[in-house]
């Protein structure tokens, strides 16, 4: 029973990313100071352009070129802040672009000359700021910054003295503070940065208010389908070689892939494949053509991508003999990495409360 998962969205930026990605050292260390060889190559590619507007620089280019290397670097679960400076980023500042300092940034990333780590998944009461004259000052704790692969910039959201929102965007260099960091076990490096009486220039502030809820959903949105892409991409090649294990490996002298019970188990895993593949391609171009409509239908693929992400995993290992016997194996790679897309950008919990929230609304 061969299988081949196709691209959703196929091309060169597909077959470009997966290439990269296949040569990708597995590493489980974190180098603060310099990014990774393959980070490197996907900004020499100018992977950090393609959503970028060609008035600043960039490639112009689609939702769906986008999701076309999210899912080629989920085939060999890599541990970047890909989606982070590739798709959020860009989805961010352009709709900031009329900013002076956001259009300036917009134009260095295209370049390559920057790379933004964004912080919009945290509490924004956990940083607060107030205007002093020409300056805000920071107070608290910046929680969760991807640094995978080093930044040159923070965009985040903090509280001001009134209770509204601020997006803010600062160079790194310019948060000094106590950072506190951890590496995750899929080998993503975090770090909650404490900061007491920093001062910014006031150009830093890139919206307050309505627009920053506006910008940070539509930002907030890209980032969960385009991390659901990425999954996809792992779920594939998961059952790939789950199928090429059943045929290679023998029990009582025939091959697994002979029992039906286990037949049975990866026509389940395709099945459940092919439902979040269709619903993630058709979301990508829906985000695209209908922009915050399509927000809601983003939060119900999301949760059924989160319970996907679980199913697949979960019997990708046990049908490679358990934790025990796959833990080595590029399987279990792929099944942590599936599992922790399926938390980035809102769990299934956070758009659980989206969603209700939404139906009292309307």
């Amino acid at each position: 029973m061969p299988f081949h998962a196709s691209p959703m969205f196929p091309g060169d930026l597909y077959d470009t990313t997966l290439r990269v990605a296949a040569a990708a050292p597995v590493t489980e260390t974190f180098q603060a100071q310099e990014p990774s060889g393959t980070w490197s190559q996907f900004l020499a590619l100018g992977w950090q352009a393609v959503l970028v507007a060609e008035a600043h620089g960039g490639a112009g280019a689609s939702l769906g070129d986008v999701a076309a290397i999210a899912e080629a670097a989920g085939r060999h679960a890599l541990a970047m802040p890909l989606v982070a400076r590739c798709a959020v980023v860009p989805a961010l500042l352009g709709q900031l672009a009329r900013q002076p300092a956001a259009a300036e940034l917009l134009r260095a990333l295209a370049a390559g000359d920057a790379s933004v780590c964004p912080v919009l998944e945290a509490d924004p009461a956990a940083m607060r700021c107030r205007t002093e004259g020409e300056v805000v000052v920071l107070d608290g704790c910046l929680q969760g910054a991807d640094l995978t692969e080093p930044a040159t910039h923070f965009v985040f959201v903090a509280r001001d003295q009134a209770g509204g929102d601020v997006l803010m965007l600062a160079r790194r260099d310019a948060l000094p503070g106590c950072a506190l960091t951890w590496l995750g076990a899929d080998a993503r490096q975090t770090a909650d940065i404490a900061v007491a009486g920093v001062e910014l220039p006031a150009a830093c502030v890139l919206a307050r208010g309505d627009a920053v809820q506006a910008a940070v959903g539509y930002a907030q949105a890209v980032g969960a389908l385009m991390v659901s892409a990425q999954a996809v991409g792992a779920i594939g090649a998961m059952i790939e070689q789950t199928i090429d294990y059943l045929g290679a490996r023998e029990q009582f002298g025939v091959a697994l892939a002979t029992f039906q019970a286990l037949r049975h188990r990866v026509v389940e895993m395709y099945v459940a494949y092919e439902n979040v593949r269709g619903m993630v391609r058709q979301l990508v171009l829906a985000l695209e053509a209908r922009g915050i409509e399509a927000l809601r239908d983003v939060s119900l693929a999301k949760l059924c991508l989160s319970a996907t992400a679980r199913q697949v995993a979960e019997s990708a290992i046990q049908l490679h003999g358990g934790i025990g016997m796959s833990r080595e194996l590029p399987a279990a790679r792929l099944a942590m990495h599936a599992l922790s897309c399926s938390l980035q950008w809102g769990d299934r919990f956070f758009h659980l409360d989206r969603l209700a929230a939404d139906s009292v609304l309307h």
